[in-house]
């Protein structure tokens, strides 16, 4: 088993910018982001694990120090692009690979190790991480077929009323397989309004090949949080607080 963690990020609305830092070093109470995740992976020794790099590369590199393997995307131009860049590190594993946000805090060791058991256990190609919950958050929409197979996966920014509507939202985790995912990266289209290639295009090009997918759908809703705003650190610091007692 592998992983992913996308990291390339300038947490724009998180003021990173301002402060010199990217997005994955962006401290919730005290500690990087990034650390959130790594520490709930450490099933997998680091040298499993690559992290993609962008703005600020070198301060990313210099705090997690060695043992990861680092990869840059140049150009900041989707999370399909930026999963891509791994591939030459990756790309002559066989086996699972997870991919991972640097701004989820939460995702709990106990879902990573779901997700790749739900993927090895069914023999998917891709697996992906589902929330419900009310009111539904501005999430991308699952949408699936009349038979109940996962066809496309919608930012609410596009979805019709009736998609709205729906409340299978995408948590923004997903396992694939490898060596597959490369060529399936690259049949995903940026035919969207921002112009960009996102990790969520695999569940079409999948759905054209036929090839299975399976959804895990979180217990603990907590988990979902992502960091990507002000008001979303406050909402984390909260959370941590909380559990705390």
């Amino acid at each position: 088993m592998k992983a992913i963690i996308l990291a390339a990020g300038k947490g724009t609305r998180l003021a990173c910018e301002a402060a010199e830092l990217p997005k994955a070093l962006r401290l919730l109470d005290g500690k990087p982001l990034i650390r959130y995740v790594l520490e709930n992976l450490d099933f997998l020794a680091p040298e499993d694990i690559t992290i993609v790099v962008g703005f600020l590369k070198e301060k990313v590199m210099e705090t997690l120090g060695g043992g990861y393997h680092y990869v840059e995307q140049g150009e900041l131009n989707g999370t399909a692009r930026a999963t891509l860049c791994a591939e030459t590190i990756l790309g002559n594993f066989l086996g699972p690979i997870i991919v991972c946000y640097c701004d989820m805090p939460f995702l709990s060791r106990e879902t990573y190790r779901e997700m790749f058991a739900r993927h090895i256990a069914t023999g998917a190609g891709n697996t992906l991480l589902a929330g419900r919950v009310h009111p539904i958050p501005p999430y991308g929409r699952f949408i699936r077929d009349e038979a109940g197979r996962l066809y496309d996966v919608i930012e609410e920014s596009a979805c019709t009323e009736a998609q709205r509507r729906i409340d299978e939202v995408n948590v923004g985790l997903q396992v694939v397989s490898s060596p597959q995912i490369w060529g399936w990266l690259r049949k995903v289209d940026n035919l969207n309004p921002k112009c960009e290639y996102y990790l969520t295009g695999l569940v079409r090009v999948l759905a054209a090949e036929g090839a299975r997918q399976e959804v895990v759908t979180l217990s603990n809703l907590d988990e979902m949080l992502g960091v990507n705003t002000m008001d979303d650190l406050r909402a984390a610091e909260a959370l941590l607080r909380g559990s705390r007692g």
